[in-house]
């Protein structure tokens, strides 16, 4: 069956949805449809019905194997081995999938980027884009990758772990080079400051814990399932560190004209507003953020950013100052 470049676009946004466990339903899908249509400026959006067609489309012509759940009014997937497969790729949808590539040649570990890279590369093949060269692609430079050394099986367990709900028994190396071992489940991978982490339910501790996979020692797949604690999950996002940090609240900095620019074009929380004053120089205003983070940004921006509020803040950066000049 003939796929219009529209629909191609929300079978393959629908089938995230589902792979996902985001248990799509036909009104919240062509409503998410209509703000990605304003968000992403694209011409996808259509009427619950339309999506009813999409869902029977992908039952009948690519066998997919979905359900219906009651309690979650929405639609899933029975088993997530299926997967679909796409009839033909468009040079938006090709040209995403090979900067994603180059992404993951920069952040993510072996051999998951072999893996991504093989996988575009095949794509490329069977659809023969004349749009793109060598010389574009190398164009797009990614300068922040990985800062530490992961050993590609270890990543790789890691992986399959989260991927499968297996657990995992790990041997650990601490801060202090104590190794210990424990059997973990791990709920959620994040890349946070050129690093990557596991956060995970540790059996020996018997609570959630965040290991550094660069530190882990050696990892073995085992037996054991678990389920998904979805309290956790919805506790996490991108926009906070995966740290436990004290978090400062009500901010106000006020940056020097010297480093507006780039205040003002990038973002420490996603969530911050940014006024300009008369003299070049903004105030910034962030809701929430780490202690930690904040105090390391000021200190970076060598007396170009300084802290209106809360009082106490600045006054402890500046005897982190001090103990900087007198180490």
């Amino acid at each position: 069956m003939k796929t219009s470049k529209a629909q191609l676009h929300r079978l393959i946004k629908l089938v995230g949805e589902l792979k996902e466990n985001k248990y799509p339903n036909c009104t919240s899908f062509a409503k998410k449809l209509r703000n990605t249509d304003i968000n992403e400026n694209l011409i996808i959006s259509c009427s619950a019905k339309t999506i009813q067609r999409d869902i029977n489309l992908l039952k009948e012509e690519y066998a997919a194997p979905i359900g219906y759940n009651y309690d979650r009014k929405g639609f899933y997937l029975k088993h997530h081995g299926w997967n679909f497969s796409v009839p033909f790729l468009s040079e938006d949808f090709l040209l995403s999938s090979i900067l994603g590539a180059k992404v993951a040649e920069n952040i993510i570990p072996e051999p998951l980027k072999s893996q991504i890279r093989e996988a575009v590369d095949n794509e490329l093949a069977t659809n023969n884009p004349d749009f793109l060269d060598t010389a574009l692609i190398e164009t797009f430079i990614i300068a922040s990758g990985v800062k530490v050394k992961i050993e590609p099986d270890i990543f790789k367990t890691i992986f399959l772990g989260w991927q499968l709900r297996n657990s995992i028994t790990i041997k650990y190396i601490s801060h202090s080079e104590e190794i210990t071992e424990r059997l973990i489940d791990p709920y959620i991978i994040t890349y946070y400051n050129s690093a990557w982490y596991v956060k995970a339910h540790c059996h020996l501790k018997h609570d959630i814990r965040l290991f550094a996979i660069h530190r882990i020692h050696s990892a073995k797949l085992t037996d054991y399932t678990f389920e998904t604690d979805n309290k956790i999950i919805s506790e996490s996002s991108t926009d906070k560190s995966p740290f436990k940090f004290e978090e400062v609240t009500d901010i106000e900095i006020r940056c020097s004209k010297e480093i507006a620019g780039y205040v003002i074009e990038q973002s420490l929380k996603s969530n911050q507003t940014v006024n300009e004053n008369q003299d070049g120089s903004v105030n910034l205003y962030i809701p929430s953020i780490p202690k930690l983070d904040i105090i390391k940004w000021v200190l970076s921006e060598g007396g170009d950013a300084k802290v209106i509020k809360p009082e106490w803040l600045w006054e402890e950066i500046i005897k982190r100052a001090k103990r900087i000049i007198q180490s």
